[in-house]
């Protein structure tokens, strides 16, 4: 059994904190004793203690700060970790201080974004000093990580995964659409680099030439307003909804017929790992991670990012090859099931975690 003490530092649910849920959830079940240090009142510390971590309420507005250092330190030593694990940038720092000396035994970074680290020697020594191991959860940000200066021998690459019971498969016979119309969705948090403009002007290019599709964007952030604004001056009101941050996503997906993120950065996108899950057909740009969730003509298409017009192209050509997108999200589904499990993921995080034991037990012996 090995006790974790995982840290998150965002106040809001995103892709990142999905990621972290199903990874503590995971490790809980297969009898480990794990912790969080998470932002309060928000969905992770509620969704955590569902999935059997203890839960400390922390927020950590900066990676330097005497109180969060006194309390976090106070967190390490009550909870008398083996592994510490960072999975937000914002507190490697403060986190790997106050774990000294501690019971801890190993350090490890997860890395979900594909954002390039900063240039200079601060950052890289954050990222190495005291660090064990940065796991990147996905081949684009290990290439990043290197690109930055990180020495290839600091870091594991472990593809996320998802529990394929919460995503029963579609039904081979479903026809298109619920209604007369399409449905084109997508799930993302309304940030810059989700690239959701493109989408709102591929709708208008596509209904301009006569596609009967409904577009539905599920998710919150700081670019609604401007995505509101931007449908009212494309003119598509009647045709594309913002429905909001939902709890439950699982409805929605089963009511698309194509997947659609149009990302300008992105690590290994959860939404993405959904939509696949749910038999999806998938079009996405081609940015960091998502080339190794969708080949092209197989199971999606991918397009440049920041294309509006080769969007809208995409999209209308699975909506008149409704036979294609079906064996595109069949092969989605199948892929899922290969390459990108729960189980795949807990396992080998788990084995990871173990051999860092061994070898800092091994030093230990020898020091």
């Amino acid at each position: 059994m090995i006790r974790f003490l995982f840290i998150d530092t965002e106040r809001h649910w995103r892709g990142g904190q999905e990621q972290l849920l199903t990874l503590l959830r995971g490790l809980s079940g297969r009898g480990h004793d794990v912790h969080l240090v998470c932002h309060p009142r928000g969905l992770l510390e509620q969704r955590a203690r569902q999935a059997g971590a203890v839960v400390h309420p922390l927020a950590i507005a900066r990676e330097i700060g005497l109180l969060p250092f006194l309390r976090l330190r106070a967190v390490i030593r009550r909870t008398r970790a083996d592994i510490l694990a960072f999975n937000t940038p914002r507190a490697i720092l403060l986190g790997n201080l106050a774990s000294r000396p501690s019971s801890v035994k190993a350090r490890i970074i997860f890395r979900r974004v594909n954002f390039p680290l900063r240039d200079n020697r601060i950052t890289r020594w954050k990222y190495t000093w005291g660090i064990d191991c940065i796991v990147a959860i996905s081949e684009s940000i290990r290439q990043q990580l290197l690109a930055g200066g990180i020495p290839e021998h600091l870091i594991r690459m472990i593809y996320e995964g998802l529990d394929l019971a919460g995503y029963p498969e579609r039904p081979a016979g479903r026809p298109a659409g619920a209604g007369d119309r399409l449905v084109v969705g997508t799930l993302a948090s309304l940030s810059p680099e989700k690239g959701l403009p493109y989408l709102v002007r591929a709708a208008a290019i596509a209904s301009r030439a006569g596609a009967r599709l409904r577009f539905v964007i599920v998710g919150d952030g700081p670019c609604r307003r401007e995505l509101e604004d931007l449908v009212r001056a494309e003119g598509v009101e009647e045709i594309f909804e913002l429905v909001g941050f939902q709890d439950q996503v699982s409805g929605y997906l089963r009511a698309f017929d194509i997947f659609v993120l149009p990302s300008l950065s992105e690590g290994l996108s959860s939404a993405i790992l959904a939509a696949m899950a749910s038999s999806l057909p998938v079009i996405a740009t081609d940015v960091g991670g998502i080339p190794e969730l969708i080949r092209h003509g197989h199971n999606g298409l991918l397009v440049p990012a920041g294309d509006a017009q080769a969007l809208a192209a995409a999209i209308r050509h699975l909506s008149a090859h409704p036979d294609e997108a079906r064996e595109m999200g069949r092969r989605s589904r199948a892929l899922m099931e290969e390459k990108f499990t729960l189980e795949r993921k807990i396992a080998e995080t788990e084995s990871l975690c173990y051999a860092l034991l061994t070898k800092s037990a091994d030093g230990a012996a020898h020091g």
